[in-house]
């Protein structure tokens, strides 16, 4: 039964949060709740004791059992719950809270039933107080408040009518006074729950949608990024990556790649089959880049462009002739070439910085450039160094 509307209507009558949320509250303030309820019962503890020295007056008769039940049953319970708060699960916490309550609810009802001083009716004055202190602050949660309160009532009204000697002209005034008493806190509780529930409804909801424009963000600058064909970076993908590490220090690799008689391949099998193609070549030039910490762009039609951490001199030649080979072992159909060779094959083309060498993109793919141009001239299927 959804009953708020101003929170998206995720808030039944029993003030209970769908569970991802309440988990979610719990991760964001749960630690501050346990500080909260620890200050509380240290100082409810204190302030419930004093009532040991109204007892002396109002059941005398039974004085000593009463600080006995307070200090042997009341006072260890509670540092019990003190010293449980932080270190049970949420739910187990709130229910241990519960029943603390019950038992500084219960107990001066059952003190009352029992002392046969004149002056005992008196200490239902207590019992409101006891109810403002968990309904109010504690601040149980809404549903166990509402059962703490019903079985107080109900136990407080048969304390009532049911106790012998009971002057049969309070019976009526008590009644109105416990029920209209505890009636309050709840009430009160319930307006504090309440709006608890409802600011960190607001509160989750604008976190959720703050992550969702991040994440839609995210997306569209990954869509401009990201070639949409074969699913690797795009020119200006690699723009941006080359200037970068072109920034910092230490050497780059570039290598540039292009599909061996693309067009005869294009022309052969159509242009479905020739993006089929493009794409495996991506996904094999993306394994590779990753195998050796590198990065691998579309620069444009059938050519890639890849980017390496190594000197040109040690590592260029390694990683040019092995990326040849790897495409070569793709073993992609091409009977449309006019070379003799029946499989799609690349030709490479790579330049480095150097050491004290220009570091500028433009000097940097100039130079790949025409080592590719040199690879294709002399025959294709084979790197050459810029």
């Amino acid at each position: 039964m959804q009953t708020e509307t101003g929170a998206k209507g995720r808030l039944n009558w029993l003030l209970r949060m769908a569970p991802e949320v309440e988990r979610a509250e719990e991760r964001d303030f749960g630690a501050e709740r346990i500080r909260h309820l620890r200050h509380a019962i240290i100082v409810g503890l204190i302030v419930y004791n004093i009532y040991n020295l109204t007892s002396l007056h109002l059941m005398a008769d039974i004085q000593p059992f009463t600080v006995a039940m307070r200090l042997f049953v009341l006072v260890p319970g509670s540092l019990a719950i003190f010293y449980l708060v932080p270190r049970v699960p949420p739910a187990l916490r709130e229910l241990l809270l519960l029943g603390g309550m019950f038992v500084a609810s219960l107990l001066p009802l059952y003190l009352l039933y029992i002392s046969q001083s004149a002056y005992a009716t008196y200490t239902l004055g207590e019992l409101p107080l006891v109810l403002l202190f968990g309904n109010m602050l504690l601040v149980l949660r809404f549903r166990l408040a509402l059962i703490f309160t019903a079985v107080t009532c109900l136990t407080a009204l048969f304390v009532i009518h049911a106790k012998p000697g009971l002057d049969e002209n309070l019976i009526f005034p008590l009644t109105v006074q416990v029920v209209t008493g505890l009636f309050f806190t709840l009430y009160g509780n319930w307006h504090v729950e309440r709006q608890r529930c409802l600011t960190y409804l607001a509160r989750y909801d604008a976190q959720n949608r703050a992550d969702l424009a991040e994440r839609r963000g995210d997306q569209l600058r990954d869509l401009t990024l990201t070639d949409m064909l074969t699913g690797i970076a795009n020119r200006r993908h690699l723009d941006e990556t080359l200037g970068t590490w072109l920034a910092a220090p230490g050497a780059v690799l570039l290598l540039m790649v292009d599909v061996d008689h693309f067009k005869a391949f294009n022309d052969r099998f159509g242009h479905v089959a020739g993006d089929d193609c493009l794409r495996r070549i991506a996904s094999a030039l993306a394994t590779f880049a990753a195998r050796h910490d590198g990065f691998v762009a579309r620069y444009g039609g059938e050519e890639f462009t890849l980017l390496f951490a190594v000197d040109a001199e040690t590592g260029g030649a390694f990683l040019a002739d092995r990326l040849v080979r790897t495409v070569r072992e793709l073993s992609i159909p091409h009977p449309a070439r006019a070379d003799g060779l029946a499989h799609v094959t690349v030709s490479v083309g790579y330049a480095g910085t150097g050491e004290g060498g220009v570091r500028e993109a433009r000097d940097l793919v100039t130079r790949a450039d025409l080592a590719l141009y040199e690879a294709k001239s002399a025959g294709r299927n084979r790197s050459k160094a810029g």
